[in-house]
């Protein structure tokens, strides 16, 4: 009977609107369930004020059905529960929702507790008073007839009241909003309360629990599911390529800004002073363009070029008013600057253009990108596509890599009895390719371990060659980074490739530097000791650069020290540099380490290593690198291996 009799089309009310709003609250729920990883305090008053809202679409629903049902007094009591449940609902939102804003307006402990009271207040008056009216028959009721009073809706102004304390909030503290997300908060609320205001002047009913959702809708937006940073009102990243796509597509011109700043990702969320002068730069600064936040602390900033002088202006103020605030925080930082470019039409290479220009700049810095950057871009790019190339070909002989030797000269023997392998690589776009162009990249894109293998065979090989044509090689050393050592399979790759050509294992030496970490220490001493047993010798590289412990150099059985050309420099400044090198270099001797100084340019770096009882000398005093089948020419035979230089 219930059922048959409702049509739901009553004169001032539909449920069209809270059934809507029913709707859209689970498909937001899914969402946030979905997509929503920090399950934070807002997190859930989010979740709670969707329930809320739910609750009273279905409680003003079943409301509006029973009262239409035309048998109000057989569903009286039913009736107030539905009105009941329907206010307490509305209570729970506008208290969710005042909390809720506590943490995007940093209201402090005290401030929220003020707001809570006065909201509570509020909400216990008007709950009060709509109880007391309705049993002194002024209020909501129905009579013994079985008609229905409305009588005063103590809600409506209720609300009311309530949205003018959520704008104040906002307007009070726009200061702490990025521009963006006070105007999306201001106009959702004004918009609610433009929607109450229009169905009370048409004395509508249907779209009070909609007015409510509205907020919520900007919140879920703005803080859940939306491009935007909270911290810093930049759009995500994967926005920054559908712009340039689209600036690409019709060949418009934009000027692309990237700010790093060392510590940023924390300091903006834990420095209210530095959220302010941020969000103080961004309205002085961000009339046009937009703002994209990357990973790793970096700001990427689009500004259109329609008239150059104009966009060249907003640029140097921008860089003024930085350069300011830049001196309150002292914040280290790098910028670069860079039009879109014809030659580059790929729009994820910007990112990687800048990423590339900033790597060899210094602190504090400001690049304009050139022609120049981006042909080193453009080689850097083929480097990496060659190197993915000879990883994934996996060729121990691949053609592209060369092997130089930089011979080693012994004091003891006076002769050339051991080398140093070094890498270069011949590409057909570039030619011959320095260490310095693709060590870099190949160890930040995970392709060296490859490389190394490659030069170990290499070197194999030509130790080979050279004991076949009588030559006294005593051994050569193979660079391998802390990279290569963390493989599992390391140990087993160059046992395997030494075995594979045939050389005796002492034939070949080791050299790796000293790394900080705790782990990689552990295992380099691991795999020491397991290719040692072998007969491979160890050498650590690079000793007197950065960082050196002398108690872990201790406990792993190197067998010879490589002082860096650097420590040779420094001992030339002053008898206590002197002194300082000359104690090292005796301190590894009486230990047991033989002494190989690098970097040996001339007859006094000569002198002072020969003082000092140094056992190898490497540098360019007696050979750069070379082409290793060159090497021959300073190798002496098996039977002559003793004879002086």
């Amino acid at each position: 009977m219930l059922f048959r009799s409702l049509s739901l089309n009553h004169t001032n009310y539909t449920p069209v609107s809270d059934l809507t709003v029913v709707a859209l609250c689970f498909v937001i729920l899914v969402l946030l369930v979905q997509t929503h990883v920090r399950k934070d305090n807002n997190f859930k008053r989010m979740m709670g004020m969707l329930a809320a809202i739910v609750v009273t679409a279905l409680s003003n629903v079943t409301l509006q059905m029973l009262i239409t049902s035309g048998d109000t007094i057989r569903y009286a009591k039913a009736i107030y529960i539905a009105r009941e449940l329907h206010n307490i609902s509305v209570i729970a939102y506008m208290y969710l929702h005042i909390s809720y804003l506590r943490e995007p307006l940093w209201l402090n402990d005290k401030t929220i507790r003020l707001y809570r009271i006065a909201t509570v207040t509020l909400l216990a008056c008007f709950t009060l008073s709509d109880v007391v009216m309705t049993f002194l028959n002024v209020g909501f009721r129905v009579g013994r007839d079985g008609k229905v009073a409305t009588g005063v809706n103590l809600f409506i102004p209720l609300y009311g009241l309530f949205l003018v304390l959520v704008l104040f909030l906002i307007i009070r503290y726009r200061d702490r909003l990025v521009k963006q997300i006070f105007h999306g908060l201001l106009a959702v609320n004004l918009l609610s309360w433009f929607l109450m205001f229009s169905q009370g002047l048409h004395r509508q009913q249907s779209f009070t629990t909609a007015a409510y959702f509205f907020p919520i809708i900007g919140l879920f937006f703005i803080f859940h599911s939306n491009p935007y940073d909270v911290d810093t009102g930049a759009v995500s990243s994967s926005y920054l390529y559908q712009e340039l796509e689209e600036n690409l597509s019709k060949d418009h011109k934009v000027l692309i800004m990237s700010c790093y700043m060392v510590g940023f990702d924390k300091f903006i969320k834990e420095s209210k002073e530095l959220k302010l002068e941020f969000y103080d730069f961004l309205r002085q600064n961000m009339r046009r363009g937009v703002l994209y936040r990357f990973p790793h602390e970096r700001l990427i900033m689009t500004i259109p070029v329609s008239d150059h002088k104009d966009h060249r202006f907003q640029v140097e103020k921008m860089l003024s008013d930085f350069g300011r605030k830049h001196k309150k925080f002292n914040m280290d930082y790098k910028i670069v600057i860079c039009e879109m470019n014809e030659r580059i039409t790929r729009p994820h290479d910007y990112p990687l253009l800048i990423e590339f220009v900033e790597a060899s700049m210094s602190l504090n810095t400001v690049n304009n990108v050139n022609d120049d950057d981006i042909d080193k871009f453009f080689d850097s790019r083929y480097i990496i596509n060659q190197l993915d190339d000879i990883v994934n070909t996996h060729d121990l002989n691949d053609s592209r890599v060369l092997l130089y030797l930089q011979p080693v000269y012994n004091l003891t023997t006076g002769t050339y009895d051991t080398a140093e392998a070094l890498m270069r690589l011949r590409l057909d776009d570039l030619g011959l390719v320095f260490p310095d162009k693709f060590i870099p990249l190949a160890e930040q894109n995970g392709q060296i371990h490859t490389l190394s293998l490659i030069i170990l065979n290499k070197t194999c090989r030509i130790i080979k060659y050279f004991n076949s044509q009588g030559l006294d090689i005593k051994r050569i050393s193979v660079n391998f980074s802390a990279i290569d050592l963390k493989y599992d399979t390391f140990c087993n790759e160059v046992r395997e490739i030494i075995t594979m050509n045939g050389i005796p294992f002492e034939k070949i030496a080791v050299e790796i530097t000293e790394s900080r970490n705790e782990q990689d220490f552990n295992l380099i001493k691991r795999k020491i000791l397991e290719l040692q047993s072998l007969g491979i010798k160890f050498y650590l590289d690079d000793f007197g650069t950065g960082y050196s412990n002398f108690e872990r150099i201790m406990e792993l059985p190197f067998d010879i020290i490589k002082f860096d050309r650097s420590l040779l420099v420094e001992m030339g400044k002053n008898y206590s540099s002197e002194y300082m090198v000359s104690t090292f270099a005796g301190m590894f001797n009486k230990l047991g380490y033989a002494v190989l100084f690098e970097g040996v340019e001339n007859d006094k770096d000569e002198r002072n290593c020969v003082r000092m009882k140094a056992g190898y000398l490497q540098g360019y005093k007696y050979s750069k690198p070379i082409p290793a089948e060159t090497a021959v020419t300073f190798l002496q035979p098996l039977s002559n291996s003793q004879t002086k230089k």
